[in-house]
């Protein structure tokens, strides 16, 4: 009888570890599923941060497009000004342009005096320079120049369409006098003067405008004195529109 039973220690023994194994084997794969979900939530926010990075990029270039389109539009000339001038505007212009540059020339006939006349499209410039209108440094106009500005004047008294502006420009050299602390004060003053001369012979105020330009505008590169001569100036300029002719 003793030798019929099998041994109980024999099978007993591997139970054990058999099970602590298959305990093991589902942690393991526990780890590794959530291992596995951890990397794909990885790939996710990577894949959804390239999908933002793609967007802002599309926005940008398409800000950037539109505002090269604005910046194009504001570029461009109106349409107004692109289209021609109808000719039954474009003749009484160019044709009292032309009468008062005429008449201009005219009263300069008899004493220019290196007085110059320059008609721009339809506006006439008349270039008074400093040394017959002015001593060195100084805004007074001389009484030899003003017969020349009375018949100015008489011109500008009988278009009462034009539109006068006065500017006063000098060279780049400074000022040196207690009166005028730079070029500009100095230009300014020079146009004014010249308008007073103007309203004296009955020219209403408001229908001058005064501006002063100091050496900002050189009509030639101050480089000699002859140049710095020709840049030294006050200009008188008569404007002609369509609306006022």
């Amino acid at each position: 009888m003793k030798n019929s039973l099998p041994p109980a220690t024999e099978q007993t023994p591997d139970l054990v570890p058999r099970k602590k194994a298959a305990g093991s084997s589902r942690r393991f794969q526990r780890k590794a599923s959530q291992a596995d979900a951890g990397n794909e939530i990885w790939l996710l926010t990577l894949t959804d941060m390239f999908m933002l990075l793609m967007i802002c990029f599309v926005l940008l270039f398409g800000m950037s497009l539109y505002r090269q389109k604005e910046a194009a539009v504001a570029a461009a000339p109106p349409v107004a000004a692109m289209m021609p001038v109808p000719a039954a505007q474009e003749p009484p212009v160019i044709q009292s342009a032309s009468s008062l540059e005429s008449e201009l020339l005219a009263i300069l006939a008899g004493d220019r005096q290196d007085v110059t006349v320059e008609r721009r499209s339809t506006y006439i410039i008349l270039t008074f320079p400093e040394r017959i209108m002015f001593d060195s440094g100084q805004a007074e106009v001389k009484a030899t120049v003003q017969p020349l500005l009375e018949k100015v004047a008489v011109v500008i008294l009988n278009r009462p369409e034009l539109v006068v502006a006065i500017h006063g420009h000098t060279d780049d050299r400074p000022i040196h006098n207690q009166r005028y602390p730079s070029n500009w004060e100095l230009s300014v003053d020079r146009a004014t003067q010249v308008a007073r001369a103007l309203v004296q012979t009955g020219i209403q105020p408001t229908k001058l405008s005064i501006k002063g330009f100091g050496e900002d505008h050189p009509l030639y590169p101050n480089d000699s004195d002859d140049n710095r001569m020709k840049n030294r100036r006050v200009e008188i300029q008569f404007f002609l529109t369509p609306s006022n002719t």
